[in-house]
């Protein structure tokens, strides 16, 4: 069976997962055209690493090529779920037909494919470091502070009710929060912070 002139395209996906902290998984998924040659009932994927770099979809340096699927599949897409964030890799196509000598055709065109880096996750063990609380009669002073490297809300409440809130980031983790106001003497305040996944801690004073 002579080459194969299938023409490889790739799409590069980033699936989008729920936890704010995990890391997103990566695929390529390819089109190609089908063979046009009598007897084909399937095709191969194969992938190697790429070595040098990519450019218009072109692998300047080629690792080895592995089979990537177990099976032949018959449909004209293929997806590589097991793809690396930011690595290079390169791929071509093979037609399956038992009937023919040599039953599997050459290879297609290469594609060269870069797949995106993920981004930095986030630190986690959002914590309150030091909330205090001075209090002259109905004028009160709330310092708190809270260790964070992304970015955080806080509020601060009196009985239920929202006195305060804001938004910060500080790129070394570190943040110090003050609030000053008049409450009835005696009154609960509550100081809460939470980060950008959801995870929140407070403190009643």
């Amino acid at each position: 069976m002579k080459r194969l002139t299938l023409i490889l395209t790739a799409l590069l996906f980033l699936l989008g997962v729920p936890a704010a902290r995990a890391q997103a998984p990566h695929s390529v998924a390819m089109t190609f055209v089908a063979s046009p040659s009598a007897g084909v009932t399937g095709y191969n994927m194969y992938r190697a690493p790429c070595t040098g770099t990519v450019t218009a979809n072109v692998c300047s340096a080629e690792g080895t090529f592995a089979k990537l699927n177990t099976v032949t599949f018959t449909t004209l897409t293929y997806t590589d779920t097991t793809v690396t964030a930011g690595s290079l890799y390169s791929y071509y196509a093979t037609a399956v037909c038992p009937t023919c000598n040599p039953a599997e055709s050459g290879g297609s065109n290469h594609l060269g494919v870069t797949v995106p880096k993920d981004a930095p996750l986030p630190p986690s063990n959002l914590a309150l470091t030091s909330v205090t609380r001075n209090s002259t009669g109905a004028n009160t002073t709330l310092t708190a502070r809270w260790v964070n490297g992304t970015a955080t809300t806080y509020t601060v409440s009196a009985g239920g009710t929202v006195l305060s809130s804001a938004a910060a980031f500080n790129a070394t983790g570190n943040y110090t929060a003050v609030w000053g106001g008049k409450v009835k003497p005696g009154t609960p305040l509550t100081f809460r912070v939470c980060d950008l996944g959801g995870t929140c801690v407070s403190r009643t004073l």
